[in-house]
């Protein structure tokens, strides 16, 4: 099982600048501690999180990092031209000498991106499934012709090439539809940290009953916080998850009511990796039994950079290792 850092690049301080360059410390750090990947969010007018330009972030990694392997987490293909994101992704995987992972979506329920982005709701899904599927055309054929409801192309011809063929390539969602799809194309899926631990279990099955010889290559994002106590971490991260919870609830009430349920506190915190080092451990033993990830990502929930680094090295010096195997180090 490998492990990874989830960058959301929060800005807790209101200064964008030192957001920047405190994630970006992290990263780095949790290179130097032996962590495998790091992935970078999209978000778009989000003062709290504000990373609009996941792959210009990555690219800027790809110069301060030498082994960890960076991906997008995910790329918002609704609002973008795929001819551009295939060109930036082939570069990117050249500036990372082959360190890419493209992550996908649709984008969460957010009404702001769509409306300013021009984009229909409605619309979103379909125009993920066609972007990619041009987007892996472009990266992998010498010339493309396309002509979909969204995208059209005569006689492209992409350039540059990416380094890896192909570049490995996950789909965030929580929908079985989706999963099934990305297990008929071979694609890894990805979890987001709120998600419930048994919404991922069913799509994982969706995903081995679509391909029953194929991997999910399941990317497990799960929020992370460590204290002395099972109380006192639970206490903590009550306090630093509930204006989170209480944003999704509203709006997961106006566009995707299904989800509402799954925004309570204490079930996002049971299915988090939250208190003890021994029972984060724990955590990380049930959930590689259940789920079988390809990695586990964690998101440190702390505003405070040193907490944030101070939980990583201990994760890496006490929890890591008694995960780690011969096909991992």
């Amino acid at each position: 099982m490998r492990f990874g850092l989830f960058s959301t690049f929060d800005n807790p301080h209101g200064d964008f600048a030192q957001a920047y360059a405190e994630q970006i410390s992290l990263v780095r750090l949790a290179e130097g501690l032996g962590f495998d990947e790091a992935w970078v969010v999209e978000h778009h007018f989000n003062a709290e999180s504000p990373i609009p330009s996941c792959l210009m972030v990555l690219a800027f990694l790809a110069a301060r990092t030498s082994r960890i392997r960076l991906g997008s987490a995910a790329t918002l293909l609704p609002f973008h031209n795929p001819a551009l994101i295939a060109e930036e992704v082939a570069t990117l995987d050249i500036l990372s000498e082959g360190r890419f992972n493209f992550g996908v979506a649709k984008g969460g329920p957010f009404p702001m991106q769509n409306k300013h982005f021009g984009v229909d709701l409605a619309d979103s899904r379909d125009k993920t499934i066609e972007a990619l599927a041009l987007i892996q055309r472009l990266l992998a054929e010498d010339e493309v012709s396309f002509d979909g409801a969204y995208f059209k192309t005569d006689r492209l011809r992409l350039t540059p090439k990416p380094l890896q063929r192909p570049v490995p390539t996950f789909i965030a969602t929580s929908t079985p539809d989706m999963v099934r799809r990305a297990a008929a194309l071979g694609y890894g899926f990805m979890a987001g940290p709120p998600f419930p631990l048994k919404i991922v279990a069913r799509n994982v099955a969706a995903y081995r009953d679509a391909a029953p010889q194929g991997d999910p290559k399941l990317v497990l994002m799960r929020f992370f916080h460590l204290a002395r106590t099972r109380a006192q971490a639970r206490k903590e991260a009550a306090e630093l998850l509930a204006p989170f919870i209480e944003r999704m609830k509203s709006t997961t009430a106006r566009m995707q009511p299904e989800w509402t349920e799954w925004f309570d506190v204490e079930r996002v915190i049971d299915d988090s990796l939250i208190g003890t080092t021994e029972e984060v451990g724990d955590g990380l033993r049930a959930i590689e039994t259940e789920l079988a990830p390809h990695s586990v990502v964690l998101k440190p929930l702390s505003p405070l950079a040193s907490k944030r680094s101070a939980d990583l090295e201990i994760f890496s010096d006490v929890i890591g290792p008694l995960f780690r195997t011969a096909e991992t180090i």
